[in-house]
């Protein structure tokens, strides 16, 4: 699909969630089961690959063995097993313990239709999205489609220190990064975002969490409230991604918008995961490309990732490079 209605007729399924699009790439299967991606289409790889000018190569990913910012997520496992001639390597890991995509069966409306209930993409609910034989709209979508395309880079510390603008706060929900500054940026670097286009947002948490202490780190995980920084979720920023046809997001920071949002209100994981079938990808490592954006003079580059195929997963190391 390359067109798609305005924002303005969602909710697609009038007797869904708030701004859903269920309904708009089919029923139960096929391209449904791929949500947003539809939008990636050959041109839009085309388009990606013809800014590779430098045949330069960057890794997007933290290691595995990065130690998680959430308590709930323990850290990688990793076993070497020795046969006497030859090893084999034995991991366990949550899939979201480092650099990662959520997938649509990851987060759900909150308490919708009514308290107490969780509805995901298609109208999925909390028992069947938990169910292990139930494959339908599993993380092996993103490895059936790719989320392979042209991408460009918000670079907003960049952006905030040349302008002599208050710096971004990486363990606070208190100053969200709002559409302002986004567009801001955007126009400063002269990035033009076309239909099946990837966004990514860069807010220097990476940098700052890589900086504390294992201590401070568990320190920071054992907080009330365990706040992060990242974009303003809210009826424009939603309205600027679907009218721009991004077809994936991501950033470095823990969650694509602050968390946690404000009791009540809605949340890009809700609106982006659970509404759209649109990726969220989470804690990229954006350093060396900044670097090299800054360095060439350009935020546009070739995207590529090829998750893992796992039938009915709920999240997936990327495997995330970008090509300039």
């Amino acid at each position: 699909m390359t067109t798609y209605p305005p924002y303005s007729s969602l909710p697609i399924s009038k007797s869904g969630p708030p701004l859903n699009a269920w309904g708009l790439y089919g029923q139960d299967g096929g391209e449904d089961e791929k949500g947003r991606l539809n939008l990636i289409t050959p041109q839009s790889i085309k388009s990606g690959k013809d800014t590779i000018t430098e045949g330069i190569v960057v890794n997007l990913n933290l290691p595995l063995s990065f130690f998680p910012v959430h308590a709930s997520r323990s850290p990688m496992e990793h076993e070497i097993k020795c046969s006497g001639h030859s090893n084999d390597d034995i991991l366990h890991f949550n899939t979201q313990c480092s650099t990662q995509w959520d997938g649509f069966r990851h987060y759900a409306y909150q308490n919708w239709p009514e308290e107490g209930r969780f509805t995901f993409y298609g109208g999925m609910d909390i028992k069947e999205a938990s169910d292990l034989t139930i494959k339908k709209y599993g993380i092996h979508n993103y490895a059936e489609k790719p989320i392979t395309s042209r991408a460009h880079l918000l670079d907003i510390p960049l952006y905030l220190s040349k302008h002599n603008l208050p710096s971004i706060q990486p363990f606070s929900n208190s100053d969200p990064i709002p559409l302002s500054t986004l567009k801001a940026c955007a126009e400063e670097y002269r990035v033009v975002i076309e239909p099946g286009d990837i966004l990514l947002v860069r807010t220097g948490y990476t940098e700052a969490i890589l900086s504390q202490s294992q201590q401070e780190r568990e320190a920071l995980r054992k907080r009330e409230r365990n706040e992060s920084c990242g974009v303003k979720a809210d009826e424009e920023l939603y309205k600027w991604h679907w009218d721009n046809g991004i077809a994936a997001v991501a950033s470095d920071c823990p969650s694509y918008e602050t968390w946690p949002t404000a009791p009540g209100e809605l949340s890009c994981h809700q609106v982006f995961l659970a509404g759209w079938g649109l990726p969220i990808g989470e804690l990229f490592d954006l350093r060396e490309l900044s670097k090299q954006c800054q360095r060439l003079g350009r935020w546009t580059f070739f995207f590529t990732s090829m998750g893992l195929n796992v039938e009915g997963g709920i999240a997936t190391p990327p495997n995330a490079q970008a090509i300039l």
